[in-house]
């Protein structure tokens, strides 16, 4: 299985990883690719313009030293070519497998809920009232959840918007709460962004809410999961 980010790293704008390849010391990799695959191409298209004027020079004041970089640097762009080749082919068969299961990390990951309202209204998470409320909400009540995530390591909390009708909303109480709500998409999932090295999320689908109130003292005790 593809090595993934834990998730304490979820948030929409992952760096997609390069595929691994095992046995390939990482200087090797570099000298055939360069430090990133967007400047890999015009890299090799600069040795190649080198090597035509390794050749051009060989021919107009011929010298053994002009000779020998004109087949040295040959061989390292026809090097690069094969190279970035076989790598693209292996990154386009990486990329479906290290997202379905960055995928599965996004799924399980629970979210801290900053802020809920269903019709307008603010809804307390901590509030058995108020989730209660929540609970016999009609089903095309609009629930408007407000979650925060960490666009870096040790930076400030970005906040994500989601809307929900409440017949999207699965309310789940568990034994021991969670200091705040949190909210989970067990549909979600993540794709190529359009920059194609980062990726952008969906979280399209149903939530799974998990309000902070232990499952001892829910309103619907019918709807427990413990």
């Amino acid at each position: 299985m593809p090595v993934t980010y834990g998730s304490e790293y979820s948030r929409p704008d992952l760096p997609v990883p390069l595929v691994p390849l095992p046995g390939v010391p990482a200087p090797v990799r570099r000298a055939l690719t360069g430090p990133s695959p967007e400047r890999a191409p015009a890299a090799t298209f600069g040795w190649a313009l080198l090597t035509a004027a390794f050749a051009l020079a060989a021919t107009f004041a011929p010298h053994p030293v002009f000779s020998a970089a004109t087949w040295l640097t040959a061989g390292y762009v026809l090097a690069r070519a094969v190279a970035l080749r076989l790598l693209a082919r292996a990154q386009s068969r990486f990329e479906p497998a290290w997202l379905a299961a960055q995928t599965r990390v996004l799924r399980g990951h629970g979210f801290d809920v900053l802020r809920c309202t269903v019709e307008g209204r603010v809804c307390d998470l901590t509030r058995p009232g108020d989730v209660a409320a929540l609970a016999r909400a009609a089903p095309g009540a609009e629930v408007v959840l407000e979650f925060g995530y960490r666009p870096a390591p040790g930076g400030r909390v970005a906040v994500e918007r989601v809307r929900r009708g409440r017949a999207e909303l699965e309310i789940r109480y568990v034994r021991f709460a969670p200091d705040s709500g949190r909210a989970r998409f067990p549909e979600a999932r993540y794709v190529i962004g359009a920059s194609g090295r980062v990726t952008a999320w969906s979280l399209a689908g149903p939530v799974l809410l998990t309000p902070a109130v232990p499952a001892r003292l829910r309103p619907d005790p019918a709807g427990a999961h413990a």
